[in-house]
């Protein structure tokens, strides 16, 4: 028999090879399930030993496949991690066995024992013919005694019967085995119809046999039971199902991946598709991006990642709005390009596409494939466009709860930090008057030893000690001069300013700061020509910058590195703040001189440091940025005009660029 072994393990391959090649066997290996469907497209194996974590499709999503279904070949689930939930999974789906890893050979060669008669020619044939698919079947409940090849017995009722098989469901968790003797009654009074069966297929429904080597008589009694008990299928039902739960399951989903999710995941069950694939939408409306797939092989998945609105099959419904079915997509002339030599490779053939769209608005579109000859029927387009609708409307809701959400949040930490912005500005006016408070006691102090000073007295210790008291007093009052200069409003007053005297003084102000926090500074502030500015606001940018990169080291680990320079350019002075700490997160770059933006605590800052410095960068006609630097950390550059020649102000547009980027 000719059995299929699709597991990536290699050591595994050989073992398999090996060993099915002496009980007599031929093993083809296949090491994903792309290759696998590539084997199964020509000669069909007796059997199939599949392994669930594969690269690409997992062996689980195979067995969700429709086609899967329709190939008609047992398969035996191989893996060692599969918990007993997922097991059991996989045997509803379909699987005819399963098989924990490390697998004992002799058992396996006991299951492949059981499945050769699956693979003979006449029932294999039987098993995936056409006409069993297409027998009628009567819908009903009759007592079915199932007795398995081992002896395994157990108890099942009928849901449907045709003369060529039967669908029955159990109540208990059973594990049907593939070849099975089924006993049911043709009616009352009847004696008890007994045949030989082979399982087909198992899914959430139910198990689904096919009946072999019948007799004559036994067809024509089944044929008449059938006749007599035949009614008309719920046709609509399966997807007035899939249409409810999704409209469930969509009114309690508002996060958008997992509305995404459980759109593909129900029509997986109904519409009998290998493939599908969701694309939004550009902000700008000209590309299409794939935010979700099932069943897509990578190089489909990769093409479809990007499309181009308006060109291909896909991209014409995103601009028309008009859904596209296609019987064989291989032959269309719209198919996308790049796509063709792939979809022909994998044999696809039926395809239909339908736009998302909402309030007059086309959001994207969902699109289904198979590689079967049957096509979609308007009953498959009916329910994907009743779909998409309520996909559609479920993805707006979504962007609209998360559009809601996130401008709460805004308002929230707005109003958070304008009550620290007003906590500070209390603290900053209650700040200058203890200055003012604290420079009466000072000057008393100082006075008081300047006159001990020159008196002359005392030893010469004692006069040591008073020139101590008086350079600190002089030290603490230059302190609490900065403070109440940078505290107290002023108007503007713009005159030559040497940029690196005024970094000098602000570095010396903070420096106790980074003495406590054990950051080494690094001056390399060269004289510079001079520009016209306020010095008031040039301190204040520069106090900004230099607390900046200090909060951002604070709790840093590794060597801490404060670096600030000055140099000249091209009719513009610069200063430059580096730093050694984390960086700033890409996705924040281009928000960093916004207002209340800040990736600090309430507690320290507002959002409103690096907004204001903007401002009085581009107040002066200069411009203020900030970037990562290759080796770790940030730098801050501050750039302004030189002063003119004939000792006025540079013109206020001149070089001015903004730096929200």
């Amino acid at each position: 028999m000719r059995v299929l072994v699709v597991e990536d393990d290699p050591r595994l391959c050989e073992i398999f090879r090996d060993y099915l090649e002496q009980i007599g066997h031929e093993p083809v290996i296949a090491n994903t399930i792309e290759v696998a469907r590539e084997v199964l497209r020509g000669p069909r194996p007796g059997a199939m030993l599949l392994d669930i974590r594969l690269p690409g499709m997992s062996g689980l999503d195979f067995l969700q496949l429709q086609s899967t279904r329709e190939l008609g070949v047992p398969i035996v689930v191989i893996s060692g991690m599969l918990t007993e939930t997922e097991a059991r999974d996989c045997l509803r789906l379909g699987a005819v066995d399963y098989l924990g890893k490390p697998i004992v050979l002799d058992h396996l060669r006991d299951v492949l024992l059981c499945l050769e008669p699956l693979a003979e020619p006449v029932a294999a044939a039987a098993v995936r013919s056409p006409e069993r698919r297409a027998a009628p079947r009567a819908r009903v409940a009759l007592p079915v005694r199932v007795v398995e090849y081992g002896g395994n017995g157990w108890d099942a009722t009928t849901v449907d019967l045709s003369a060529r098989g039967v669908k029955v469901r159990t109540s208990g968790a059973v594990t049907p085995a593939a070849v099975a003797k089924l006993s049911f009654p043709l009616g009352e009074g009847q004696r008890t119809f007994q045949v030989v069966s082979v399982l087909v297929r198992a899914d959430v429904d139910g198990f689904a046999f096919h009946f072999i080597n019948l007799a004559e008589w036994q067809q024509e009694q089944l044929q008449a039971f059938v006749d007599r008990n035949l009614e008309p299928p719920p046709v609509a039902e399966p997807h007035a199902r899939v249409l409810r739960s999704l409209t469930q399951a969509f009114s309690s989903a508002l996060d958008l991946e997992e509305t995404l999710r459980l759109a593909l995941h129900a029509l997986t069950h109904v519409t009998g598709h290998e493939a599908s694939s969701l694309h939004l939408l550009s902000a700008d409306r000209k590309t299409l991006h794939l935010r979700g797939e099932r069943g897509l092989s990578p190089q489909l998945r990769e093409i479809n990642r990007e499309l181009p609105v308006g060109v291909g099959l896909i991209g014409r419904v995103a601009a028309t709005g008009h859904t596209a079915r296609v019987s064989d997509v291989r032959t269309s002339p719209d198919l996308w390009p790049t796509a063709r030599p792939v979809v022909e490779q994998e044999g696809m053939r039926g395809f239909v596409c339908v736009p998302l769209q909402t309030r007059g608005r086309i959001l994207g579109t969902l699109s289904l494939s198979r590689s079967t000859s049957t096509p979609f029927t308007d009953a498959d387009v009916t329910l994907l466009e009743a779909t998409a609708n309520q996909l559609a409307l479920a993805l707006d809701n979504a962007r609209l709860y998360s559009e809601t959400r996130r401008q709460l949040e805004d308002l929230q930490q707005a109003e958070t930090q304008a009550a620290e912005g007003e906590r500070l500005s209390t603290v900053g006016r209650l700040a200058a008057g203890l200055v003012h408070e604290i420079n009466n006691p000072l000057t008393a102090i100082l006075g008081q030893a300047h006159l001990l000073m020159r008196e002359g007295e005392g030893s010469p210790e004692s006069r040591e000690r008073l020139r101590v008291i008086v350079q600190e007093t002089s030290r603490a009052a230059r302190l609490l001069k900065s403070v109440q200069g940078l505290s107290r409003p002023r108007r503007v007053e713009r005159r030559a300013c040497l940029l690196h005297e005024e970094v000098r003084g602000v570095m010396s102000l903070t420096q106790p700061q980074r003495d406590y926090t054990s950051i080494r500074t690094v001056s390399e502030l060269e004289p510079v020509p001079a520009v016209w500015a306020d010095p008031d606001q040039i301190r204040q940018v520069m106090l900004n910058l230099l607390q900046n990169a200090q909060q951002a080291m604070a709790a840093h680990p590794g060597e801490r590195v404060l670096t600030v320079r000055t140099r000249a350019a091209i009719d513009r002075v610069l200063v430059e703040v580096l730093d050694t700490g984390p960086g700033i997160p890409e996705d924040a770059l281009p928000r960093i001189f916004d207002a209340f933006f800040t990736t600090k605590s309430a507690s320290e800052g507002t959002g409103l440091g690096l907004w204001v410095s903007l401002d009085i960068a581009e107040q002066h006609g200069g411009r203020l940025y900030a970037s990562n630097r290759p080796e770790g950390g940030a730098v801050f550059t501050l750039e302004l005009p030189q002063r003119s020649v004939s000792g006025g102000a540079s013109p206020p547009g001149t070089g001015k660029t903004s730096a929200r980027r």
